[in-house]
């Protein structure tokens, strides 16, 4: 009887693992929204600019958000943000959440001149904001 009872226990504690470690349907990496940026107006030569970037996400599906700060030429930058996309099997119930992350970039500036910074608001907004080296 004893060896009964404990063969049950062990299935059930099987199955119940493995409804418990569901992997999502669906995980892509995706662009997110940049809501807000601040950038560094002006600043003297070899001094520290700052940029600050807000990324957000319109629903709890979405995670790991992350800003990508990337110099594609001289003078010029792009800012764009990334998530996670993950969706479970049997569709995507997605919590009615906004899922934010802040990031503070610190760049020092070696060249006098105007920068670019080519900022990506979401996939069909690119907007352009500039920095002066004096």
């Amino acid at each position: 009887m004893k060896t009964l009872i404990l063969i049950i226990s062990i299935i059930i504690t099987f199955f119940s693992a493995i409804g418990c470690t569901k992997e999502p349907a669906i995980e892509r990496l995706g662009m997110v929204q940049i809501e807000n940026s601040i950038i560094t107006d002006t600043v003297l030569i070899y001094e520290t600019a700052t940029a600050e970037i807000k990324a957000s996400a319109t629903d709890g599906c979405w995670s790991d958000l992350f800003v990508e700060f990337k110099q594609t030429d001289t003078y010029e930058y792009s800012i764009k943000a990334f998530g996670v996309f993950s969706c479970f099997e049997g569709g995507c119930a997605c919590p009615a959440v906004m899922v934010y992350h802040d990031t503070i970039i610190d760049f020092p500036l070696f060249e006098r001149g105007t920068y670019i910074f080519r900022i990506h608001k979401n996939p069909n907004n690119i907007i352009a904001d500039t920095l002066v080296v004096i």
